[in-house]
This record gives C-alpha cells, sequence and structure tokens, in this order.
C-alpha cells in the first residue's frame, strides 16, 4: 500500500484540495473535541498537514503513515513536539514499536479509514492504544448512492465501533468538498474508549 501513496508524496502539500481537507478536519477537531495540551496519534498522517495544525496545541503528536515518502517529507519539517512512524497499525508493528505503547489522549484519522484493507482490525488495534477514556476522530467520504462500496454511512461506522468496543459519541456530515466531478460530503465519525 505505501509504494502507492509515495507516488503522490512529492506534490501533496501543495495540492490546494488536501490543504482544505485538512483545514476543515482540524476547524472540526478544533470544534467536536480540542487537541490541546494532549497526547495525539495522527494515523495516515501522510505528509503532515492536519499534524502541523495539531503540533500546534497538542501537548505530543505521534505521525504515522504507510508511505515512508510522506513520513520523510513530514520529518523535513522538523517539528518539535512531532514523532514520525512509517508503518501500518498491526500487531506485529505495535509490538516491535515501543512509541506505540504510549497511552494516547486522542487518536485522528483523516480520509485514510476507507482506505485500510480491513478497518476493523485496525480500529481494534488503535483502541488498544486510546487511555481509558480516550477519542477516537476519523473524517471520511461519504457513501453514495452511486459508490455504495466506497467510504463510511452512519451505521457502518457505528456499527465498526461496537464491533470493537468503543462507544459511539456523533456521527455526523462534517463538510463537503467541490471539484469539477461535484460534491462530496465528509463524515465524521467520533467514539470513546470506555
Amino acid at each position: 500500500m505505501s509504494d502507492n501513496w509515495d507516488e503522490y508524496a512529492k506534490d501533496w502539500d501543495s495540492n490546494p484540495d488536501v490543504i482544505k481537507y485538512a483545514t476543515l478536519a482540524f476547524n472540526s477537531l478544533s470544534k467536536n473535541n480540542d487537541p490541546s495540551g494532549l497526547k495525539v496519534l495522527d494515523f495516515g498522517c501522510g505528509t503532515g498537514l492536519l499534524t502541523e495544525k495539531v503540533a500546534s496545541v497538542a501537548d505530543s503528536v505521534l505521525a504515522v503513515d504507510t508511505s515512508p515518502k510522506m513520513i520523510n517529507i513530514l520529518k523535513n519539517k522538523k517539528l518539535c513536539n512531532v514523532d514520525t512512524l512509517a508503518c501500518e497499525i498491526s500487531d506485529e508493528s505495535i509490538e516491535a514499536n515501543p512509541i506505540l505503547k504510549v497511552g494516547y489522549d486522542l487518536i485522528i484519522a483523516s480520509s485514510v479509514c476507507a482506505f485500510v484493507p480491513n478497518f476493523e482490525k485496525t480500529l481494534s488495534n488503535l483502541k488498544s492504544l486510546l487511555n481509558p477514556g480516550g477519542i477516537f476522530i476519523q473524517w471520511d467520504w461519504k457513501s453514495t448512492e452511486n459508490e455504495p462500496d466506497f467510504g463510511f454511512d452512519d451505521d457502518l461506522i457505528r456499527d465498526i465501533y461496537s464491533k470493537v468496543g468503543l462507544s459511539t459519541v456523533k456521527i455526523t456530515t462534517e463538510f463537503s468538498l467541490k471539484s469539477e466531478k461535484g460534491t462530496m460530503d465528509v463524515i465524521m465519525g467520533i467514539a470513546k474508549n470506555a
């Protein structure tokens, strides 16, 4: 999977749609669960456009992505309270990387969960990294009648959260992005670790 995303790394930070998505996700995060002073894990961080915004207020951020090229771009930004890790989230990576054993107050996932081969298993692994009472927030493309197999709807998010033992806090269509192909809605899910 990382090879595919490596191809996008060089131009990622100059893509206006990616920049807008990160800004809208951060505004949504600030409104729904202020990351100030928290230990945050940014899952699927890409080159760190959202990571940079979160790091400006969070205590610390661990930015994780499967693309080594995206992670290298983020590393070169030299953000003082950001650690990076190029790997998938799995039982093996959690065991092999002690930094993943630190309890996180907040895990964010911006436009990544729809691309994960087994989201339920990955979310179960992410849940194991959350502190008790910790929050998981995702922003992903909302599935449509034309593309029911891509993205998420309320029921799918609620079902997966329940299966991994997270309590649903909120699911909403949080914002939309317009392009020449039309308007795409972004769904946000918020869940709490019991």
